[in-house]
């Protein structure tokens, strides 16, 4: 078992809170207009999955360049901004946006200074509503297929054979900082990694927009398995490529 059952767990339900709270925020944006000035990309829906993967790969690699040359304050600098703005997009879906912007900085500054794992996992819960909410109009149910497709390739490469994953999140961990759900921030600790749970929203945001909600918490559901089943037959301090 990789994890010990509590862990996994834990792990499950805040995946599924996630999951469900993004769903939400995502489909009050079907009609609602996106925050402080964004819209969404011009993509052609027929290749977007592939410029997808292109940006994934480019900023994978800036940020193994930046460790490289010792300018890891950049990164957890990015990473603030961006854990910001999407818990700010996600809790515009409620309140209105000066408070939004307040409560999101707040969230955001414990989840960076303080390692508290009840603020560092709501960030989590409500960051990926938001991630979504922006790059979901790009897509449609055929690119969408496509990208989990690609995705799933990328994912299984760069754990088993680049790495590149496994030292992604080795860098995120030495700065103190980490996208993902986490059991605790003890040294036997259990995480699910940020695209775990971003692409399942991803999928099941457009099936719910383009077919019904039965198909999206199927897409949920199914997720959920899938994880579970790695958990329970995964071997313990050893990385899983997920998405597939």
């Amino acid at each position: 078992m990789k994890h010990s059952l509590i862990s996994t767990i834990i792990l499950i339900i805040i995946f599924l809170i996630a999951q469900i709270v993004g769903l939400i925020i995502n489909e009050i944006y079907f009609t609602k207009t996106l925050p402080y000035g964004f819209t969404p990309p011009k993509i052609n829906t027929q290749i977007s999955p592939f410029y997808f993967i292109l940006s994934i790969i480019f900023i994978t690699a800036i940020f193994i360049l930046l460790n490289k040359i010792h300018m890891n304050f950049l990164l957890k600098h990015w990473f603030f901004f961006v854990t910001f703005l999407c818990i700010s997009i996600s809790l515009n879906a409620f309140l209105k946006s000066s408070i939004a912007l307040v409560i999101a900085f707040v969230i955001t500054l414990i989840k960076f200074k303080e390692r508290d794992i009840y603020v560092h996992n709501l960030g989590e819960i409500l960051i990926y509503g938001g991630i979504v909410s922006l790059i979901a109009p790009i897509f449609n149910i055929t690119s969408i297929i496509v990208l989990m497709i690609l995705i799933s390739i990328y994912d299984f490469i760069s754990v088993n054979i680049t790495k590149y994953m496994i030292k992604l999140v080795s860098i995120q961990q030495k700065d103190g900082f980490f996208t993902g759900i986490i059991s605790n921030f003890k040294k036997d600790f259990s995480i699910l990694g940020g695209g775990d749970i971003a692409f399942p929203l991803l999928f099941a945001t457009i099936a719910l927009r383009e077919v019904s909600m039965i198909h999206a918490l199927s897409i949920i559901y199914g997720s959920v398995i899938g994880i579970f089943t790695i958990m329970i037959f995964g071997k313990r301090k050893k990385y899983y490529p997920a998405m597939p």
